[in-house]
């Protein structure tokens, strides 16, 4: 008998700050736009009977509004789902790290030839990520809210999709919203198959 999964990649809402690389660094989303993001999710009306979040604030404040509105839905955090870590760079407003635009463009260029200062490298953060998410697709038993970050979503579609996930274009081309999910199907059968349904279908 075989069993039909769903799974939403949802990336959080856009953070309050500077324009800069937030990776690592713990910054919040405001909460009058974490309500919004909430309540256009829960009008969705998605069979959620569990909620796995990345443990950074701009995920996890949501992820526990969502999960206090379906307290039938169990909440986990997952520590590998958390973005890239940016180095020296993570976190600092672009206007403030002039000097290191060189490295920043050969980064946009070649990410996984390039990594910035003290940053995590991309193979690293690619292992980190296809680790986590294969885990998931082989413990996963209901259908589930995954709320993350653009990259870590970039990174699991690359690994259901042939894309490189050493491609810039990952980057450049594919955009992954704010508050957009994607929508991955897993079917549990004499195997297990994995479908990609929709990229960043924005919340409605």
């Amino acid at each position: 008998m075989s069993k039909t999964i769903n799974i939403y990649l949802l990336r959080h809402g856009k953070t309050v700050g500077e324009p800069a690389l937030y990776g690592h660094t713990d910054v919040e989303v405001d909460q009058a736009l974490q309500q919004q993001i909430c309540d256009k999710l829960l009008s969705q009306q998605w069979a959620i009977e569990q909620i796995v979040t990345s443990p950074l604030k701009r995920c996890k404040d949501l992820a526990l509004k969502v999960s206090d509105a379906l307290p039938q839905a169990s909440l986990s955090v997952n520590q590998d789902f958390k973005e890239i870590h940016f180095g020296d760079l993570d976190g600092k407003p672009f206007e403030s790290v002039k000097k290191h635009w060189p490295e920043l463009e050969l980064f946009w260029q070649n990410p996984a030839q390039h990594t910035l200062p003290n940053a995590e490298s991309l193979q690293a953060f690619n292992q980190r990520i296809t680790k986590s998410w294969e885990q998931l697709v082989l413990d996963v038993e209901k259908d589930t809210l995954v709320i993350c970050h653009g990259g870590t979503i970039r990174m699991i579609l690359a690994s259901l999709l042939p894309i490189d996930w050493q491609s810039s274009a990952l980057y450049s081309v594919m955009q992954i919203g704010h508050q957009s999910f994607s929508h991955i199907q897993i079917i549990k059968a004499d195997a297990i198959y994995k479908r990609v349904y929709s990229i960043a279908s924005p919340l409605v």
